[in-house]
């Protein structure tokens, strides 16, 4: 096996897996993978019954708006992460949703209520979310980030794609409160898994440590100061843009220009969400594809390629050819990109620099729906994927022309006051 100072990619072809089943990483893919599933199911189930219930679409707005909200202060969740063991944060994160959930289930609240227990439980998740996409940083070693990483995102992956379906098969068969009690099993078991990890506490600092304010602005400096990951981020970010801006004209290319009905739609959902998992599991399992900018960038390429061929396809068969392109892409993009992040972040201020990358691509996401639905309706659903390439095209142009991808692969991760395995602290072997 090697150690944390072995530079990425050498040593035995064992090393990446015999460190994640030491670090018991694969305690907390499965958890997170639980947790996300739970969360997806009742999101579904609550999106269904909210609308059975008002018949109001702005009613539904508001359940899916409540829910982007707490996002929006990933910033200081991530400052929190970077000052708490992750382990500990992320356990109580999922024990108060557990009980928001139970809560929801039994006394089924109006629908005001219902919202407020819901911002609640989402300003948790809010603050899970960095914390677990920083536990690899302390919780391993460098060399087996990539695999970790392809790990959580692949078991993340099946979680929402699995956990969707669930919620809307509950409300048909059983009604919107078993897959809310499902989620609140997820939330235990989750937090179950999560404790059989060591401990994961935050990384020595030189001096006392800074306020969450004051945690927030410096990782929003270095964010802005650091001009490769500022470019990294900007790609994280911009290709979400371009997915929402087509999410809309997906629905009327498959069931009115290609008469492929619901199930041509939801197939082409399970498309995207099977090759995610595919890139996830592909970019952290071969060893040639490590986590470097220009395989970043060649996601980005796939996507674009495959908003491209969605665009034009003349059939379902070829369009279902090309959603698994574009899932297949977004894998191999958040991996890289994850990894790139962890590696090019100081390590005491990882948490800051994701919770502000996350709340960005929320946004963009939003965004780039409000911004689909007109559009779609201006120029049709095909010209509307055109335009979402434009919009991946036009980053990679940027990004590539940036110097991001030279020698990116080769560069030693920013300074930290600790590393995985160190000796100033426990290496950690220790939401989605």
């Amino acid at each position: 096996m090697t150690g944390p100072g072995t530079p990425a990619g050498e040593g035995g072809g064992t090393a990446a897996p015999a460190t994640l089943r030491a670090g018991r990483f694969p305690y907390f893919v499965a958890a997170r993978a639980l947790s996300v599933f739970g969360d997806m199911a009742a999101v579904a189930a609550l999106a269904v019954h909210v609308f059975q219930g008002t018949g109001s679409g702005l009613a539904l707005s508001g359940l899916f708006l409540t829910r982007l909200l707490p996002r929006l202060f990933g910033a200081f969740a991530g400052a929190l992460s970077d000052r708490m063991d992750l382990r500990q944060l992320i356990i109580g994160c999922d024990i108060l949703s557990a009980a928001l959930f139970l809560v929801i289930a039994v006394v089924q609240p109006s629908y005001l209520l219902l919202l407020l227990l819901l911002l609640v439980s989402e300003s948790a998740a809010t603050i899970a979310l960095p914390a677990a996409r920083t536990m690899a940083v302390r919780a391993l070693p460098a060399e087996a980030r990539t695999r970790a990483n392809g790990a959580l995102m692949g078991g993340i992956t099946v979680g929402f794609a699995l956990g969707s379906a669930f919620g809307g098969l509950a409300v048909g068969l059983w009604g919107f409160e078993v897959a809310l009690f499902v989620n609140v099993a997820t939330f235990l078991a989750s937090a179950g898994l999560t404790a059989l990890m060591r401990r994961t506490p935050p990384l020595a600092r030189d001096g006392a440590a800074p306020g969450v304010l004051a945690s927030t602005a410096r990782g929003l400096r270095t964010l802005r100061s650091d001009r490769r990951l500022l470019l990294l981020a900007t790609g994280l970010v911009v290709v979400p843009f371009g997915a929402g801006l087509d999410r809309a004209a997906l629905v009327q290319l498959t069931q009115q220009d290609l008469s492929a009905g619901p199930l041509g739609y939801g197939l082409s959902l399970g498309l995207i969400a099977v090759g995610a998992l595919l890139g996830s599991v592909l970019t952290g399992r071969w060893r040639k594809l490590d986590a470097t900018a220009k395989v970043f960038l060649g996601g980005v390429a796939i996507q674009a390629v495959g908003h491209f061929a969605i665009g034009v396809s003349p059939w379902f068969s070829a369009l279902a050819v090309a959603t698994l392109m574009v899932g297949f892409g977004n894998g191999i993009e958040s991996v890289c990109g994850l990894t790139l992040i962890q590696q090019r972040a100081p390590a005491e201020m990882v948490g800051v620099v994701m919770g502000v990358v996350m709340s960005a691509t929320f946004l963009a996401d939003a965004l780039g729906s409000m911004v689909g639905g007109p559009l779609l309706d201006l120029v049709g659903a095909r010209w509307t994927f055109m335009a979402a390439t434009g919009v991946m095209v036009l980053c990679l142009a940027i990004i590539a022309r940036s110097g991001l991808m030279r020698n990116a692969g080769d560069e030693s991760p920013a300074p930290a006051a600790a590393t995985a395995g160190s000796a100033t602290g426990p290496a950690g072997p220790g939401r989605g």
